[in-house]
């Protein structure tokens, strides 16, 4: 089964591209019950990139990178089982998706070893991805909810859809 296009795309790190297997390394946490909110926030933002460019300093990259090899290796069954349960399927391949994840953290760990600055990687947009206008529009909706909860106390999600008072 091919991976869907719209869900897995291939991230690029640093100018190079990995297949889009590496968006699933998001389920390394709870496989692993991982605690540590600096690892969990950077292995997050490896996924959380489509249509945007994301960066961290080199060093920290570097460094997270070369924890998640050791800790696969360390976990092999564990993430191998955790990659047939949750990602199985989607389409994902537990055996190539291993070494999927364990390539690109190295080759990672080695782009950003040894430089100055950030790293950077993105994702492409889909053609169905929420646009700019799109994020406004939402972000503005948020803001006057947080509004309203703050002046109120009362946090209305609703958009009207599930209403059952008749008028």
């Amino acid at each position: 089964m091919a991976l869907e296009e719209r869900e897995w795309r291939p991230i690029t790190f640093q100018g190079v591209k990995f297949p889009a297997t590496l968006m699933g390394v998001s389920i390394l946490e709870p496989v692993l019950g991982i605690k540590d909110h600096e690892f969990i926030d950077w292995v997050w933002g490896l996924r959380v990139c489509c249509g945007r460019e994301r960066s961290a300093p080199a060093e920290f990259c570097a460094r997270l990178a070369q924890r998640s090899v050791d800790l696969m290796l360390e976990h092999r069954q564990q993430v191998l089982d955790g990659i047939r349960e949750r990602l199985g399927p989607q389409g994902f391949d537990a055996d190539m998706t291993f070494r999927d994840w364990i390539m690109a953290f190295q080759r990672i760990h080695d782009l950003s070893a040894g430089i100055e600055g950030d790293c950077v990687w993105s994702a492409p947009l889909h053609p169905n991805d929420m646009k700019a206008a799109d994020w406004q529009r939402l972000d503005a909706a948020l803001e006057r909810a947080r509004k309203k909860l703050l002046e109120t106390g009362e946090l209305d999600v609703r958009d009207g859809s599930d209403d059952t008072e008749k008028g």
